[in-house]
């Protein structure tokens, strides 16, 4: 069902707020323009002033949304976990909340009385209104999205399968990360190395031990297990929070979120940012040859 198919979610704050200042201004320059709901009947020397704030308001409720609601519902929020159906929830959510905000502001600019049944025909209007385009375009971009990403996937999967990972290292290369606490590290051949991923202070490192894969906690940050293992070409920070062994990709997988990474031995699907697909091609690139 496309309600539960994977969707991006956007937490990078400046994004965040270009997005809901841009969105203050098209409202700002809607009223100016066209002065629709009655716009029009407001005095000449207030008509700025006023559009002035219902931007504003535009801008600080979506803003205010954007930033508290992932605090308050961290779980809720969770990347690997945000669907298409969660994407209509929270845009729909800032049409009603952005609507009330511009109520109480109307209220306010104009002196006039709200009735409780007017605040409900109002918001339920809003949101007969906003579901149907929000709605076409969460499709739309979950659809173009998916198309890209799933071609995109395809064609990578095919180069790792149609050419061999050169063996930069051989398994004589022992790494060793350490932690902070003292006498606390995690030691495994470079080949048997999978992946790391981070929670706050701490990392958990996977590797291949014994046939199967193991890991270890340490007390650490992912910042540094990569300064320690950035001479390693096959090792790439595909993620903010994974460093992934591109030697170790047995599959390359894409939906609406990006690309995912099958390793071997391992059963987690492992994300790689958008923002880093290009780089992730080129790495495959360099680290496959057709002459292995």
């Amino acid at each position: 069902m496309i309600l539960n198919q994977p969707f991006p979610s956007n937490r990078d704050l400046s994004r965040i707020v270009r997005f809901t200042l841009y969105s203050g201004c098209v409202v700002f320059l809607i009223l100016i323009l066209f002065q629709p709901f009655g716009f029009h009947r407001t005095p000449s020397n207030y008509l700025f002033r006023n559009a002035f704030f219902f931007g504003l308001a535009t801008f600080l409720t979506a803003t205010a949304n954007a930033i508290l609601l992932p605090l308050i519902f961290p779980r809720f929020f969770e990347e690997q976990r945000w669907t298409v159906s969660r994407e209509l929830t929270i845009m729909l959510w800032q049409v009603m909340s952005i609507s009330f905000a511009n109520l109480l502001l109307f209220k306010w600019l104009y002196h006039e009385k709200i009735s409780g049944e007017t605040m409900v025909k109002v918001l339920g209007i809003t949101a007969a209104v906003g579901i149907f385009p929000i709605s076409l375009v969460i499709f739309l971009k979950q659809y173009a999205l998916l198309k890209k990403y799933g071609s995109g996937a395809a064609q990578l999967d095919q180069q790792i399968h149609q050419q061999a990972v050169q063996e930069f290292q051989t398994n004589s290369t022992i790494i060793n990360i350490p932690g902070d606490n003292q006498h606390e590290s995690a030691s495994f051949y470079l080949d048997d190395f999978r992946f790391i991923s981070s929670a706050d202070n701490y990392i958990k490192v996977h590797f291949i031990q014994k046939g199967s894969l193991s890991n270890r906690v340490l007390r650490s940050t992912l910042k540094k297990s990569g300064e320690r293992l950035e001479q390693y070409e096959q090792v790439f920070r595909c993620h903010r929070t994974f460093i992934v062994n591109l030697a170790a990709v047995d599959q390359v997988t894409g939906n609406a979120q990006g690309y995912k990474l099958r390793l071997k031995g391992v059963d987690e699907l492992i994300p790689v940012s958008r923002s880093l697909n290009n780089e992730l091609a080129m790495r495959l690139k360099k680290l496959s040859t057709s002459d292995h």
